[in-house]
């Protein structure tokens, strides 16, 4: 897959998500493992989902390099959802 997304404002663009600046942060970081710790409706699974699109969208992971842990399934089911309807988009 070709880089789609070039920058953090495009991704916004795509999802209709206006992140916040510590958001962004998370989502645009280079590729390392993360740790995203926040409260309940805090966007955690949002900011995964993005953080997902933003690294196979810009090139620099491969969808089967990706590996998303959550507490629950619901959450894991999110994840999976959102992700793959961006990348479809």
């Amino acid at each position: 897959m070709s880089p789609r997304i070039t920058d953090p404002e495009q991704l916004k663009e795509l999802l209709g998500i206006p992140f916040t600046p510590e958001q962004t942060a998370c989502i645009v970081a280079p590729p390392a493992p993360q740790v995203i710790v926040a409260g309940a409706g805090s966007g955690k699974t949002t900011v995964m989902a993005a953080r997902v699109v933003w690294l196979v969208g810009t090139g620099q992971v491969a969808p089967e390099q990706v590996l998303g842990l959550t507490f629950t399934n619901k959450a894991a089911g999110e994840l999976a959802e959102r992700v793959r309807k961006a990348l479809i988009a």
